[in-house]
């Protein structure tokens, strides 16, 4: 029980964080310049979101290992919880270097090219259906 407390807290701490640095951003992101500015042509946030979520993800496992706390309730808040909740991509570049560390290259790389590919196909499938599924009728 305290495992499942642990995430769902650093869950949503990691959420609101989240949601703060796209706050962040929108906020300095220039909107009104003409040509449009690369900032509001890119989505952003979401890449500092997943490279903040790897470096720490990075760092909190070397700490973890140096000393022998891979399953304490540290990691689990801030592996599981905090970073679950900010970004899963830092759980999926962490488990691509731990195959590549375990001599899995070939299984890495399969990883990284279904996670993407098939991570591509399920939006644009949910997309596609969801367009289906709730049109109304009206052309947008």
């Amino acid at each position: 029980m305290l495992k499942l407390m642990l995430v769902f807290l650093g869950g949503g701490l990691g959420s609101v964080a989240r949601f703060g640095i796209g706050q962040l951003v929108a906020r300095y992101t220039p909107t009104d310049l003409e040509p449009r500015h690369w900032l509001d042509l890119y989505p952003l946030a979401t890449m500092l979101v997943n490279l903040i979520g790897c470096a720490i993800i990075g760092g909190a496992w070397a700490w973890a290992i140096a000393r022998g706390q891979q399953s304490s309730p540290a990691m689990i808040f801030l592996i599981v919880g905090v970073l679950g909740g900010f970004t899963t991509f830092s759980s999926f570049g962490w488990e691509t270097i731990e195959l590549i560390q375990n001599q899995r290259i070939g299984m890495a790389t399969v990883y990284v090219l279904m996670s993407l590919t098939l991570g591509l196909l399920g939006v644009l499938g949910g997309y596609t259906i969801g367009t289906a599924a709730f049109a109304t009728g009206t052309p947008s």
